[in-house]
Order: C-alpha cells, then structure tokens, then sequence
C-alpha cells in the first residue's frame, strides 16, 4: 500500500476517532487494564461496542492517541512494510504534541488487528519499546493462538459482550442497584418501567446499535456479516450450504442437546470431524457456544452431547425458524449469556432429570439454576422443581433457584430452599 493512500485514510480515521460522541459506560474495571504497559485485547462478536470502548479508554488518557481501523476496506492492501509508514505518521501528525509534552508517550488503538499480517510481532515490538497499545479482534481462535506463541506475559484479555441488561437502562437514562430492588425501595411505576424494558432486551438483545435505532434488522445483516466475513472467507468454506443449514438449525433450537451423529443426519455433512470444525469456527467468532453435559468422567463428559446457545437474543428473532414464540428457550438464552459475562464455568446437569445450569468452582459444583418462563402448568411446575431437586442432592446442595418472567418467592422442599425469581431482577444482581 503506497504512503500517501495510508496518510488520507489515516487523517480520516483520526478525525472520526476524536469526534464527540455520547457514550453508554460498561461495567467494565477499566482501571485494570489501564495499568502497566501490558498490550490490551479487547475480543468479543462484530458491533458489541468494541470501537466504543476504545474512545471511552482514550478519553480517561492523557497523550496523543492514534487510532487504525483495519476493518476499513481501502486498507485491504495493507502490508508488513506499511508499519514503518504508521510511525513515521504519528511523528508527522504529532510532532508538535510529543515536543510539548517531552515525554513522547503515545497511546495506539487498533481496530480488528487480526485483518493485517504479522500484526502479533508488531503489537509485540511496541510493548518492548514502552508503548501502551489496545486492540480490538473478532475472531477468539486467532488472538488465544497468536497470543499464546508470541504475547505470553505481556498482554491483559477484554472480553466484550453486547450490552448487559444494566448497560441497556443506563442507555435508558436509568441507574439502579441491586441492593435497592431487594430492599423494596422503588415504586410501582418504576418495577414498571424496568420491566417493559426487560422485555424489549428479551426481544432485541444487547447490541447497541440495534437498541439504539429500535431496528431490530439491523441484526440480521451483522449475522451475514460474520457468517460470510468471518466464517465462510475466512475459513474457505466449499460446502457453503451446508454449513448455512447447520447454523440455522442450531439457532433455531438454542437450549437443546444435540450429538453430532444428529447433526450429520440433518445437514447431510458425512464427516463428523467437519461438523466438529464448523462448531469450533461459529464459537471462535462468538456466534454460538457449546455447553457440555456435566460428569465427573471426563471421558464420559466430553462424548455426551452438548447444548448450543447464542451470543445474542436478536438472533433468535431474526435468523431463527420457528413456529411459536419459544419464550422458554429465548428466556434460557438470556440467562446463558449473563452467566457467561460473570465468567461462570458451566455446565448442564442430565441424569433421570435436567437441570438448565451448574456452576462449577474448583472441584466443586457450587449452584444449580432452572430457567422457566413461568410454572403455572402442574406439568411443568413438577418438572422444573424436580430437575433442580435432583441437581442439588447430586452435588450437595442446600439450595437451589429458579428463574422465571415474574414469579418471585420461596418454596420449602423437603428441606432444600428453592427460590423463585425474576429474571429481570437476577440481571440487575
């Protein structure tokens, strides 16, 4: 790429990058990862706010601040020599600030690094040079990859989800703390409020933008994007079709064990081992994860069949074919992802019943959570208590909970605590 074709995109992303912007703060401890001068990624699906996070960082820096977008297609025909040419820049554009400051400190910030090559060796001759560099990345396979090679020690992971419930009243103009919904203090309106809220984060999701515009369809378009960018070029996927159907029909029943003989069966794929791979691409770009069935074998444990879920509830309304509103799976969803955004390690419990969750800390399984619109069918009501009852006499313990859209009480059963309660309440925890 010519130098004089980089400085023209360069000044434009710069300017974009100082414009004053309105932005909703994450539950993030930034403080953590503005420490030291380790190299910061920041990981996490296509429009989770990623870019966002990064102005919010430079805004709490004090220095010059250079930003790249390698996302930006006129730098498709970026190359390794081209990283001299970005020094070389920031000395052109900056030279006045670095003299005035005497300190020389620059900060970069790096949108979607993996686009360019040979960028882990370049991240990693900044760090030995002192400078404080972040970046973005939407693909989690290749940052852990070349992370582990060539950053071990010298960088801090950021993994960004699209906006929690909390961050979505925040855009809302509302703050609100856990410890004021237990302790009963806010009025009938307000429940009100934050739950018709609840509801369009139970439709929409979190990314921001979607929330932003109120256009849900925006959705549809990033699931082509990462489908088709991230997945199918990336990969070279031949059998194109194939893999559409699969990810289609494992969108479509979020919540529910599969094997893959069952998914061979269905999408026509011969090779298990493909199957496999096309799991292992939808989860490296954070599209879909795998949840194990939980079994102190781990033999047992990794050939028992997993549960899919997605990163985000808009997917559900948006690319997934179902007859009915599948309230019960969407709710579950919903739950799955907050448990990952608390870095909980999961897992589901199947025996004679099923429990939705368990969490495990160390050796131990430590909560076990059902997931349930509502339980005013006796079948139902039977069904759910039962699964958590066998979940906590399995692993030991003295209490379980359940999740709903409204119900919130205590149930006494045969000496184990159970708790009811509202999802909307449990995201704001």
């Amino acid at each position: 790429m010519e130098k004089s074709q980089l400085r023209q995109v360069i000044i434009d992303q710069q300017e974009s990058f100082r414009k004053v912007e309105e932005l909703v703060y994450r539950d993030i401890d930034l403080e953590r990862y503005l420490r030291g001068n380790e190299i910061v990624i920041i990981s996490g699906i296509r429009r989770c706010g990623k870019s966002s996070l990064l102005k919010l960082i430079a805004g709490q820096l004090e220095g010059v601040k250079f930003y790249v977008d390698f996302d930006d297609i006129r730098l498709s025909d970026f190359e390794v020599k081209n990283f001299q040419d970005l020094q070389d820049l920031i000395i052109e554009f900056y030279r006045e600030e670095l003299d005035k400051s005497g300190t020389g400190q620059v900060y970069y910030f790096f949108d979607e690094i993996q686009n360019v090559p040979l960028w882990e060796r370049w991240l990693n001759n900044l760090y030995k040079e002192g400078k404080k560099v972040f970046a973005t990345g939407s693909n989690s396979q290749l940052l852990s990859s070349e992370i582990s090679t060539f950053l071990t020690g010298r960088n801090k992971v950021l993994k960004l989800f699209p906006f929690s419930f909390r961050e979505l009243l925040r855009l809302k103009g509302i703050e609100i703390t856990g410890e004021k919904i237990e302790s009963g203090m806010l009025t009938s309106s307000r429940k009100a409020e934050i739950f018709s809220y609840f509801l369009e984060y139970f439709e929409k999701g979190g990314f921001p933008l979607v929330l932003i515009s109120g256009d849900l369809e925006l959705s549809r378009g990033y699931f082509e994007d990462i489908l088709n960018k991230d997945v199918l070029v990336r990969y070279n996927i031949k059998e194109v079709r194939a893999l559409k159907d699969l990810v289609l029909f494992l969108l479509s029943n979020v919540g529910r064990a599969y094997s893959y003989p069952t998914l061979r069966k269905i999408t026509g794929i011969k090779s298990l081992s493909t199957i496999k791979n096309y799991l292992d691409y939808f989860q490296n770009v954070f599209l879909l994860y795998q949840l194990p069935r939980f079994d102190y074998s781990l033999k047992k444990q990794k050939v028992s069949s997993s549960k899919i879920y997605t990163i985000d509830n808009s997917f559900l309304k948006t690319v997934a074919f179902n007859f009915s509103e599948n309230k019960g799976q969407r709710l579950e969803n919903l739950v799955f992802v907050e448990l990952l955004r608390r870095e909980k390690e999961l897992y589901y419990h199947s025996e004679k019943k099923e429990c939705d969750f368990v969490l495990r800390e160390g050796m131990r399984i430590k909560e076990a959570i059902q997931v349930s619109v509502d339980l005013n069918s006796p079948e139902t009501r039977k069904r759910e208590i039962e699964g958590l009852i066998e979940a906590m006499t399995t692993y030991k313990l003295d209490s379980g909970l359940i999740l709903t859209f409204e119900e919130d009480d205590i149930l006494d059963a045969g000496g184990k605590k159970i708790i009811l309660k509202p999802v909307w309440k449990w995201l704001l925890e």
